[in-house]
């Protein structure tokens, strides 16, 4: 996605399309389950379709995903096309393993690919690798982004906080960040798909990892980066909820394989998160749309306590 300063009011219209369930990787906790055997992909006229219905109805970006959608053979096809519709900006979400290739790095860059959103998930090959079940994809991602960066584009990282890396988001926070990168997300797990077959595996328990997160946030504001969260219930963050992206300025319509979602972030809300007892008296009730649902399979509600208007207003 592509975030940026809204004045008050205005929302960001978005168009988002998930490409394809294949990747190159085959990370542990994936929400699509992707890996290289997993061949499905969305059909060429049915992504053209889609672009061309929405051409010229004000959407300002193009968010391109997977699975990992430069591996996909009609990818540079798709980028003209959005191109030649007018369509003002793309983001690109991608493990960047092949924009380690400088000449591939250069043409993807020159089809209008403004912001790389890049998958980075440990501190070293040997944390990484393991996330993503592929030898080689940290040296790769890390050669994507110092060459996209060189290009002069903008590379947003975002960082799965797992049972195997949470100790060392700071590590993970100053490489990316020393790397020149524009913004860093850090998410929750959404245990759906590859996530819940391995759910005691890679998934911690929310209120372990907080302090760990919260101390990387204070790394990227020390160092004047652009650093958001994702996924996280406002009531573990607390005085860090702050920091949660803000969805109410960012409306996407998402084509997902044949499906076409008007309203992407809704659909988040109303159909993998879940409200309980907690909720009812948080003053954050409306704006957060509680707990993935597959999280509260395994641990419950235990962790979950309203936050107050003392502390929301105290902590703007």
């Amino acid at each position: 996605m592509i975030l940026r300063k809204l004045k008050g009011g205005d929302v960001m219209k978005s168009l988002s399309i998930h490409l394809t369930d294949q990747c190159n990787n085959s990370c542990k906790f994936c929400v699509v389950d992707s890996h290289q055997g997993k061949p499905e992909r969305v059909a060429r006229n049915i992504i053209f379709k889609f672009l061309e219905s929405n051409a010229g109805k004000g959407y300002e970006s193009v968010n391109i995903h997977g699975g990992e959608s430069t591996i996909v053979p009609e990818f540079f096809e798709i980028l003209d096309k959005i191109k030649e519709l007018g369509y003002p900006t793309v983001s690109l979400q991608t493990n960047a393993r092949k924009l380690s290739d400088m000449d591939f790095a250069k043409e993807v860059a020159s089809r209008n690919v403004d912001l790389f959103i890049v998958s980075v998930h440990g501190k070293d090959a040997e944390m990484h690798d393991y996330c993503t079940s592929i030898q080689g994809s940290f040296d790769e991602a890390i050669q994507g982004i110092k060459n996209v960066k060189s290009l002069g584009k903008k590379v947003r990282t975002n960082t799965v906080v797992c049972k195997q890396n949470y100790n060392y988001l700071v590590d993970i926070i100053d490489l990316v960040m020393d790397l020149g990168v524009d913004h860093v997300n850090i998410s929750a797990i959404h245990p759906a798909g590859k996530a819940f077959k391995n759910f005691h595996e890679v998934t911690p328990r929310l209120t372990e990892i907080v302090p760990a997160v919260k101390n990387a946030v204070d790394r990227v504001v020390s160092r004047g980066v652009v650093v958001t969260l994702e996924g996280f219930p406002a009531c573990v963050l607390r005085d860090y909820a702050k920091y949660m992206i803000n969805w109410d300025e960012i409306h996407f319509k998402l084509l997902f394989h044949k499906i076409i979602l008007k309203d992407y972030n809704e659909y988040m809300e109303n159909e993998t998160r879940k409200q309980g007892a907690p909720c009812q008296e948080c003053v954050r009730k409306n704006k957060c749309g509680g707990v993935y649902k597959e999280y509260l399979h395994y641990y419950g509600w235990s962790e979950f306590s309203p936050l107050t208007e003392a502390e929301l207003i105290g902590n703007k």
